[in-house]
């Protein structure tokens, strides 16, 4: 087998791990997670398999969506806010940011979540 042929078939053998391992990755946060509003109000966010979120607030419910990546969930609602879920070693943590803002830096709020289905 040339070195050409073999390194594609090594780069297509990575590709293929990564990606089963990214997948991995976003059902582990599929569920539903207790946690608090910017207001200190009880939050129940839930995502499913499919990518939709949904919250409920105050009587109020949020739809969105939601990508994955190692240690986050990002939840894009359509209100324009973003809630990032967050696991630093087996404690889940929330934090809001307002329609625009960077989910890189300091949100709006965090706060403690937890997991519960």
């Amino acid at each position: 087998m040339s070195k050409n042929k073999w390194a594609l078939r090594l780069v297509a053998a990575m590709l293929t791990a990564s990606l089963g391992v990214g997948a991995s990755h976003a059902a582990d946060w599929a569920g539903t997670y207790m946690t608090e509003d910017t207001k200190g109000n009880a939050f129940k966010i839930a995502l499913f398999s499919d990518a939709t979120a949904r919250g409920e607030k105050e009587g109020h419910v949020l739809d969105g969506s939601w990508s994955a990546d190692d240690s986050n969930a990002v939840i894009k609602w359509t209100t324009g806010w973003t809630t990032k879920l967050s696991l630093d070693g087996g404690n889940y943590k929330k934090t809001a940011y307002r329609p625009g803002a960077p989910t890189t830096g300091e949100g709006r709020k965090t706060t403690p979540a937890k997991k519960v289905e």
